[in-house]
């Protein structure tokens, strides 16, 4: 059975966003226009943000002003041919016992550019914080433009922070093992970067699988 945990759509919100005391909400970016959006969690909120971007720019800043306050921002881009994503994300935090996962991955295609800067800032004062951030970049063409500059801003310890970016192609070893079980070249790509979409928006599947697809979709350029 599905989860019937309300969505929300960022473009219909106000600028800044206040999510009260142990409320969960699940914000969905599904429009392709200029953003800028302040999120600001309560003591036990909890905030699931999803973008589905293909171009524009997003700049997003989530504040843990509450203690034991959690955010998951999952982010997919795809820039297509002569196509230009800018984006700003970034999650700090002023209260104790709070966590966050930022998770982004990004495709260009030929001419395409991704200009992405992402940071986790955690305050002095803080304590028992967890912050991840994970980057992956993907070049679909032999000309695009990707830059990802992940920062980890720390001013306090008893924390737990890491982050990771990857810029890569899909690997010819990958490819290999896929087109000797049978699939064609375009198959044997379109399979593996259906996989890498699949995990960013692998939660919202359980909440609600139309929204999941046409994300999915949208990021693939189906």
């Amino acid at each position: 059975m599905k989860s019937q945990m309300k969505i929300q759509y960022l473009h219909t919100l106000s600028q800044t966003i206040r999510i009260p005391s142990h409320e969960s909400w699940i914000i969905l970016d599904s429009k392709n226009n200029d953003t800028e959006q302040v999120i600001i969690l309560a003591e036990g909120a909890k905030l699931d943000f999803y973008s589905a971007r293909t171009s524009k720019k997003l700049n997003l800043s989530v504040v843990h002003q509450g203690s034991n306050s959690h955010s998951r921002i999952q982010c997919g881009f795809h820039a297509s041919e002569n196509g230009k994503i800018e984006a700003v994300i970034k999650s700090s935090f002023e209260a104790s016992h709070a966590t966050s996962e930022i998770h982004i991955l990004s495709l260009a295609d030929s001419l395409g550019e991704v200009l992405l800067d992402s940071a986790i800032e955690i305050q002095e004062g803080t304590k028992q914080i967890v912050g991840r951030l994970k980057e992956r970049h993907i070049f679909l063409g032999n000309s695009g433009k990707i830059r990802g500059i992940p920062a980890l801003i720390v001013h306090s310890d008893q924390i737990e922070a890491s982050h990771a970016l990857a810029i890569d192609r899909i690997s010819d070893e990958e490819l290999f093992y896929l087109r000797s079980r049978g699939f064609s070249w375009d198959d044997a790509t379109g399979l593996l970067l259906d996989g890498a979409v699949s995990e960013i928006f692998a939660w919202l599947e359980k909440v609600n699988e139309k929204i999941y697809i046409k994300c999915k979709k949208n990021v693939l350029g189906m």
